[in-house]
């Protein structure tokens, strides 16, 4: 009798604990962070983006190595890297007395006075100019915050997996779309919640969202490879070291991305050679003596896709015989880049001549930032305006002033 007694008192735990809902364990997770005083989190992460449209599909994928400390009252630091490639990711930093916001894409460092809570500190505003975001529920936000139903909704206990050789929960919930500027968007996430410690050891962040005829979709895998509560982090484990090469600033210094591409107007253009879809070389010189309107473009761009018709009809087919000629210049391409630029030219039907940019020199040298771009070049192989964008009354006034 008192040996099944005895098993009756091991099997009711697990009982117990088998019968906790998505929600509990969320709030025992909650209160196991928001109870800490300080916390240290390493993890890495794949970031996954795909988008499709009108049966092309771009995808690209990137890992990332994040680190995160955190010591009440507003001691932070927050790192991530892209492990291929070091002008990715971003910083933030709190020393307690000065707020240091890193962008490693500018080369600079954004210096503040520290706020004096870590609420006032861990903000979407200031995450975004760290080129961070905040999206669902992670060690951190919970540590913060304290409370899941602020980034979530409807979880739901899918069962029980290992992380390692941790046994975890699986539990689904539905993120708030409130925390979305772009309507149209749906955000789950999949967490793994340790069973005997209710930290968090494992997140999957899936997002979709339709935009004019475009799917995108966004994932993010991270798992934590440590987490240490309530370690022992002294005011100098918080101390910012400013990277070499980084600048101090007050304020960030943003660089016009597309002042090189202004820059060449009124300059003469740069020649190059490139072969069509025939594998015919074309070079610029040929065309010396028309004006040449020189449309730079990838398959997988929705306004690239949308201008495309415009500049068979409204541009070549309207002032071919003006000593006007349209070249198409097929770049940045996720694939192979000349049978994507056969399907592109078939699809949208072109009798333009569409040069393949396969290793994307000629983007390079025209100094694209964005696509479409289009320069208007004349007679004499100057350039009188360049077009980022689509706009079809820009572009026929620029030919009509050269005619």
């Amino acid at each position: 009798m008192r040996f099944w007694m005895g098993l009756i008192g091991l099997l009711l735990p697990l009982a117990g604990g088998a019968a906790q809902s998505a929600s509990q364990i969320l709030d025992q997770t909650a209160r196991r962070y928001a109870n800490l005083q300080a916390l240290r989190v390493e993890m890495r992460s794949v970031i996954t983006y795909e988008i499709r449209a009108q049966g092309t599909e771009v995808r690209s994928t990137m890992q990332a190595v994040h680190t995160a400390l955190m010591r009440r009252p507003n001691f932070l630091q927050l790192l991530i890297r892209e492990q291929r490639q070091t002008a990715f990711g971003g910083g933030l930093y709190s020393d307690g007395t000065n707020l240091y916001i890193e962008n490693a894409a500018l080369r600079q460092t954004l210096r503040r006075d520290a706020p004096k809570t870590l609420r006032e500190i861990y903000t979407q505003r200031t995450l975004a100019e760290a080129s961070m975001l905040m999206i669902g529920i992670d060690p951190m936000y919970l540590s913060i915050y304290g409370d899941w139903r602020r980034a979530a909704s409807a979880p739901k206990l899918v069962g029980r997996e290992r992380v390692g050789n941790r046994p975890a929960y699986k539990i689904t919930v539905r993120l708030d779309p409130s925390a979305f500027e772009q309507r149209g968007i749906t955000a789950t996430q999949t967490l793994w919640i340790g069973v005997q410690d209710k930290l968090i050891w494992r997140s999957q962040i899936n997002l979709r969202m339709n935009y004019q005829g475009q799917t995108l979709r966004w994932s993010f895998a991270a798992t934590i490879t440590r987490q240490e509560v309530n370690p022992n982090l002294s005011a100098g484990a918080f101390a910012y070291k400013l990277p070499k090469d980084f600048k101090l600033v007050e304020r960030f210094e943003m660089p016009d991305p597309f002042a090189g591409v202004a820059a060449m107007k009124g300059k003469p253009a740069q020649v190059f050679a490139l072969k069509d879809l025939s594998g015919k070389e074309v070079r610029l010189a040929d065309y010396k003596g028309k004006v040449v309107v020189l449309n730079i473009f990838a398959h997988w761009c929705g306004p690239c896709r949308r201008e495309a018709p415009e500049l068979e009809k409204d541009i070549w087919q309207a002032y071919r015989d003006r000593d006007v000629v349209v070249l198409g210049i097929a770049t940045w391409a996720n694939g192979d880049p000349l049978k994507q630029a056969e399907a592109f030219a078939k699809e949208f039907k072109l009798t333009f001549p569409v040069l393949v940019d396969a290793d994307n020199k000629v983007a390079e040298l025209y100094s694209v930032q964005g696509v479409p771009t289009t320069y208007v070049i004349d007679k004499e192989g100057v350039i009188r305006e360049v077009i980022v964008g689509v706009d079809m009354d820009k572009l026929k006034r620029a030919i009509e002033a050269l005619l």
